[in-house]
């Protein structure tokens, strides 16, 4: 529990640094997928929403390098060092979809640019997640060493990013369609039940790890209660994205006009949309957070 605490930016740092990668994923394939120039603009544009998220838990965990200087260590390590190859892949995935983000202001971007331009994107913060995934495989750390640790990451990101990206497409006023929607959440669903499996499953490894004087266990001895959490959030952020998207807009009464009526439909769909994605991180991050309360090292 105390390395948890202590590496509380960290925590945060693979919270939400994969669900801003998959949440940006949903999105551009919106713009990829879109038909109408406009609706590309608008989601374009909104990006910024996946980014931010993804920028912060990179200065997040900046602060675990102690010092600026510690920066050149990193940078010396890259090709032979995860840690090193992490940045590399967090500083292309930014700088590519930043650079985005600030043309597609422009009025004569064509979908063949925005596809090429957006598919090395979306690769460069894939190996960003694949590389914070791996970045924890140390043998002298037994409870990290696990088949189960990258699992987990990526089934993190996968049971929150698409409700980040789901919010993006509301606050752009470009919602899904009810099938694109029903995708996603499906995803989200899927992953949430797979993480929980899997961190059952990883419940057991742990039962045969111990020391002279620690029993992996003991460090997350409430992890059944942190599930039965963990599933509850997610349900809820699921839930709340399922009545967001179902709800229609309704005829407008004669004293208030169809635009009113939209744009407050809208708001309503935005906040359920923004609640969900608050539900859908606090459950990820209660599960990196047990994450980091395994920490235990042995001799190697």
């Amino acid at each position: 529990m105390e390395t948890a605490i202590n590496e509380i930016t960290l925590v945060l740092f693979t919270t939400i640094a994969p669900a801003g990668v998959i949440g940006y994923l949903l999105m551009a394939a919106a713009i990829v997928r879109a038909s109408k120039k406009d609706r590309a603009d608008a989601i374009s544009r909104h990006l910024v929403v996946p980014l931010v998220l993804a920028i912060s838990g990179l200065i997040a965990s900046a602060t675990h390098l102690g010092t600026p200087a510690n920066a050149l260590y990193v940078i010396t390590g890259i090709g032979r060092s995860p840690l090193s190859n992490e940045v590399v892949a967090a500083v292309a995935f930014l700088a590519l979809g930043g650079i985005y983000w600030i043309i597609s202001f422009r009025n004569d971007l064509t979908r063949a640019f925005r596809t090429v331009w957006l598919v090395p994107t979306i690769a460069a913060g894939l190996a960003f997640v694949w590389f914070i995934g791996v970045a924890y495989s140390v043998p002298s750390v037994p409870t990290w060493n696990l088949p189960t640790a990258p699992l987990t990451l990526w089934l993190n990101a996968l049971s929150s990013g698409p409700i980040v990206g789901l919010f993006g497409l509301a606050l752009a006023r470009q919602e899904p369609s009810r099938r694109a929607a029903f995708v996603a959440l499906a995803v989200t669903a899927c992953a949430a039940a797979a993480n929980a499996g899997v961190l059952a499953l990883e419940w057991q490894a742990l039962e045969g790890i111990v020391t002279t004087t620690t029993r992996a266990t003991d460090l997350v001895p409430n992890l059944g209660l942190l599930l039965g959490l963990y599933l509850t959030l997610e349900a809820g952020a699921v839930a709340l994205c399922a009545v967001a998207s179902l709800r229609k807009t309704l005829p407008a009464p004669a004293s208030i006009d169809p635009f009113t009526v939209a744009r407050r439909t809208g708001t309503v769909r935005l906040l359920l949309t923004a609640g969900a994605g608050m539900l859908a991180l606090a459950a990820s991050f209660a599960v990196r957070f047990a994450f980091y309360a395994m920490h235990m090292t042995v001799g190697v």
